[in-house]
């Protein structure tokens, strides 16, 4: 009985603390959150697609370069893989933070901006905390497709030219 209440609490105070980093991400990294939220909403399936490749390519590519580190004695592969998964985990990190904003623009329209991102990290948490569909039907969707527009948005951000400031000579 008791593992059962330190589970409860647990996963109250867990949803109460990625509420919160969705809050203070969102807030600390506006732009890749933007264009993140943008693409998401105009290119849902592009997105999900890029996410999903992405992850399988970058997972195949980690867990072979740790697999190659660690059968030839290389720590320095095992680093690598490590370096992989990192910005893996970066990645659907930012992607989250871009649909929590979404999905608060399109739940709470008329909320301020931090009533609209803490109800989409609400809604979306406890979604997400669904047995079955939230765990293995949400939470992947709503990850990938984060990842495929954060993906998109970074590389679109990247092909932009940068401004030039003139410089008068006399």
């Amino acid at each position: 009985m008791q593992e059962g209440a330190g589970l409860v609490v647990l996963v109250i105070v867990g949803g109460i603390a990625v509420v919160a980093w969705l809050a203070v991400g969102g807030a600390l990294f506006p732009r890749p959150v933007a264009w993140t939220r943008r693409l998401a909403e105009e290119q849902a399936g592009r997105s999900f697609l890029i996410g999903l490749a992405n992850l399988v390519f970058l997972g195949a590519v980690a867990a072979g370069v740790a697999a190659l580190g660690g059968n030839l004695g290389l720590g320095f592969l095992e680093l690598v893989a490590v370096v992989l998964a990192i910005l893996l985990i970066l990645g659907v990190s930012f992607g989250l933070l871009g649909m929590t904003e979404l999905v608060g623009d399109r739940l709470f329209p008329d909320s301020r901006p931090l009533g609209r991102t803490l109800g989409g990290g609400a809604a979306l948490t406890l979604a997400c905390l669904a047995p079955y569909v939230g765990w293995y039907g949400l939470l992947p969707y709503v990850a990938l497709r984060g990842l495929g527009a954060f993906i998109l948005g970074w590389f679109a951000e990247r092909a932009k030219p940068s401004e030039v400031v003139a410089v008068e000579t006399d």
